[in-house]
């Protein structure tokens, strides 16, 4: 595999990528791929693990996660992991650890107190997850009953950006608002100006079939205004990626996600792909020598380290790693990553620069048929 080690033998990834109670999330979204794990009476013990504190359990994981890893990036997600008792100081501690800690949120617990408490520690970041502008946009995240939760999750965007926390926004392109993230854009930057970062990808697995738009060229309004709204979207290649997809349907990107970071749960289970959980490779509290053993060697890497994606799922997947893919590849220069609030600090960019330099004997600069 293409990663280097420390004077300690410990693998220089870029991301640890941690997953704690993905089945626990008060959202319904409807085209979520945890299916009916996020509804709360299907999750045993619900009660009791949300409201104890786990911060011990999480990290004997992670103690055992850095004996054999080091990455300056931490990624932190759920299910819901503010709606988690202790979840607060846990992203403290982590803070201490990493260049980065950014946390995935739906934004419905972003209560002033706490990101009070995040803006303090100077290095947390949130990645909030938000389909648009409007409720009518947002209309698979928010069924009815939800609807209220829009205002109180803008008033918490509002005030995240306030105090200077820097924000990357997920929208998962669907069928309500493929044609929309150009004005979802100008909003956010005639609110905002800076500090956020407009991601998509388009819905993902089984749910294509009822929540995907129709093929075609959504994305050529917001490519044609690019310039006048790049403050607030990532590097044109990852923009004209996804409007590619869009367009035809099928990604044809190589993904090596699977070679900067692996998936690791909070019960210790580690996968190696962040985004297709097929079977843990193992434990790392049974096998603390798991991600050592099995990185690069387990057979799940010779699905996904393909020239093109050859797994269905890995066909309709795409996400802000890729911003990170079309970097190793030639498409995305320093500059341009380094305006990506997760990969601008001195230790991302120099890790950045030594798993490029592994990659660069293997592989030309990945294509893409361009956007009509």
């Amino acid at each position: 595999m293409f990663a280097h080690r420390d004077g300690q033998n410990r693998l220089k990834l870029l991301m640890n990528d941690m997953v704690i109670e993905e089945q626990l999330c008060q959202m319904r979204c409807s085209y979520c791929l945890t299916e009916d794990f996020n509804l709360l009476m299907a999750v045993p013990d619900a009660r009791l693990r949300l409201t104890t504190d786990r911060r011990a359990d999480w990290h004997e994981i992670l103690d055992a996660y850095h004996r054999q890893v080091d990455s300056p990036i931490m990624r932190l997600s759920g299910g819901e992991f503010f709606w988690l008792k202790g979840s607060t100081e846990f992203v403290a501690e982590c803070s201490e650890k990493y260049e980065v800690v950014q946390v995935i949120t739906n934004g419905a617990f972003l209560t002033p107190p706490r990101l009070e408490a995040l803006a303090a520690l100077g290095n947390v970041q949130l990645c909030l997850s938000l389909d648009g502008h409007t409720l009518e946009l947002n209309g698979h995240r928010l069924p009815p009953k939800q609807h209220r939760l829009f205002d109180v999750i803008m008033r918490h965007l509002d005030h995240a950006v306030e105090l200077g926390i820097p924000i990357e926004i997920q929208s998962v392109i669907s069928d309500l608002n493929a044609t929309a993230q150009a004005d979802f854009a100008e909003f956010l930057l005639t609110r905002y100006g800076r500090g956020v970062m407009l991601y998509f990808f388009p819905v993902r697995g089984e749910t294509r079939t009822t929540h995907a738009p129709p093929l075609g060229d959504h994305f050529a309004p917001l490519l044609e205004r690019y310039d006048e709204l790049s403050a607030v979207l990532p590097p044109r290649a990852f923009v004209e990626h996804i409007g590619n997809q869009l367009r035809t349907g099928v990604r044809t990107l190589r993904c090596y996600a699977t070679a900067t970071m692996v998936q690791l749960f909070g019960q210790g289970d580690v996968s190696c792909c962040p985004y297709a959980w097929l079977k843990p490779m193992g434990n790392i509290k049974r096998e603390p020598e798991l991600i050592h053993e099995q990185f690069g060697k387990h057979q799940h890497y010779d699905m996904f380290m393909q020239p093109r994606p050859r797994f269905p799922y890995c066909k309709s997947c795409t996400g802000p790693i890729d911003v990170v893919n079309l970097y190793l590849f030639g498409n995305i220069s320093e500059q341009e990553i380094a305006r990506c609030a997760p990969y601008a600090g001195p230790r991302a960019l120099e890790r950045l620069r030594e798993l490029k330099s592994a990659f660069t004997p293997v592989f030309e600069p990945a294509e893409e048929p361009s956007p009509r």
